[in-house]
């Protein structure tokens, strides 16, 4: 089986993407060539049986001529590679460029979409795309026959837990490692930190990742200076942004990761740190799921600082040997339900019966 892959951006070293290139690695496992269509290429560091062409236009490039090329490349993968189906992983802009190609050259699509934002190309990519796949339900919110509902695919050999002897300043460190952005809501992250130090006086927080706009940059400026305020600076620790291959290490370093950004899909950087032996307190609408069946509702703040903080109390409260078996149970939701390579065999699944649907002309939206 041939693949052509849409991403958005194929660079190990970035921050937020980079685990694509694990993605792409993997299923390249499991096919003859991948040909990836990428919008932007950095440090790239691919299987031998795939190939990477990207745009890389700059901002000030038309849009016009950024399609134009967006063809271009797609038709010299085609030209030259006999692609039996096409995998658009969160690119369902390209997925609708790509339809009239697809039905000359008879070639489905399978759109994976896993975000709570609904932008009319979604809608667009998910009429004229084949069949769609998500990780939660809450990461694609349109009523369709089409979608199938697979998981999240997390590398948990890479994403592993610290040695055992971690010491003091690890179980009293907590995390956030994610983009700096007015939508983490890290003010009430640091202000839950102030709330708790009374008690625990020991209590850190690592910031690991930085601003990409220029309101991101200012709302990294304010937090800051709530920092100051609450004289908690010389606790809070600013890492910057960090390349992908040394973001198992961060997690590495805190037992404790915050994340209350209340979107809906589940964030990966959830899933990431559980893998990593970290306890999670979270208000992410997918990982409430996932708490509640595991009964393990007290990870769940109430809205505001003080939601957070008694969290963090309650963890902070557990004896050693209970917080070990709850890392152990945490990493286990992930390894059986969540990784990598679980994931890869599930796409490639869908996109073998894609392709084999296709030959045959029987209809992409049923399943065996």
């Amino acid at each position: 089986m041939n693949v052509l892959l849409f991403n958005l951006r194929t660079d190990v070293a970035d921050t937020t993407l980079g685990f694509t290139t694990s993605w792409i690695n993997g299923l390249a496992r499991r096919c003859e060539q991948v040909v990836v269509v990428t919008l932007y290429a950095g440090l790239v560091d691919v299987e031998p049986n795939v190939r990477v062409f990207a745009l890389n236009r700059s901002s000030r490039t038309s849009r016009a001529r950024k399609v134009a090329e967006f063809y271009r490349l797609v038709l010299r993968a085609l030209r030259t590679t006999g692609i039996d189906v096409c995998f658009a992983h969160m690119t369902p802009r390209l997925a609708a460029l790509f339809w009239p190609l697809a039905k000359i050259y008879r070639i489905p699509v399978l759109l994976w979409y896993a975000h709570g934002a609904v932008p009319l190309e979604l809608r667009i990519a998910h009429v004229l795309a084949d069949r769609c796949v998500t990780s939660t339900p809450a990461g694609f919110r349109l009523a369709s026959e089409k979608l199938f509902v697979l998981s999240q695919g997390i590398d948990t050999d890479v994403f592993s837990p610290p040695p055992p002897q971690s010491g003091h300043d690890y179980e009293r460190t907590a995390l956030s490692v994610g983009r700096i952005t007015p939508r983490k809501h890290l003010e009430e992250v640091i202000e839950s930190i102030a709330l708790v130090r009374d008690e625990h006086e020991d209590l850190r927080l690592l910031l690991a990742g930085g601003p990409i706009s220029d309101a991101d940059r200012r709302y990294e400026t304010e937090i800051r200076a709530r920092a100051r305020s609450l004289n908690v600076n010389g606790f809070v620790e600013f890492e910057g942004a960090v390349p992908f291959h040394r973001v198992p290490d961060i997690y590495r370093r805190g037992a404790i990761f915050l994340n209350v950004s209340e979107t809906g899909s589940l964030d990966k950087a959830i899933l990431e740190s559980m893998a990593s032996g970290c306890i999670p307190i979270s208000r992410n609408r997918s990982f409430t799921g996932i708490a509640r069946t595991e009964g393990l509702d007290f990870l769940v703040p109430s809205p505001g600082p003080e939601g957070i903080a008694e969290c963090l109390r309650e963890v902070l409260a557990l004896p050693a040997a209970e917080r070990d078996t709850l890392r152990a149970r945490l990493r286990e939701v992930v390894v059986k339900s969540h990784s990598l390579n679980a994931l890869m065999d599930q796409v490639a699944h869908h996109l073998e019966e894609l392709a084999s649907r296709e030959s045959a002309g029987v209809d992409a939206t049923e399943t065996t």
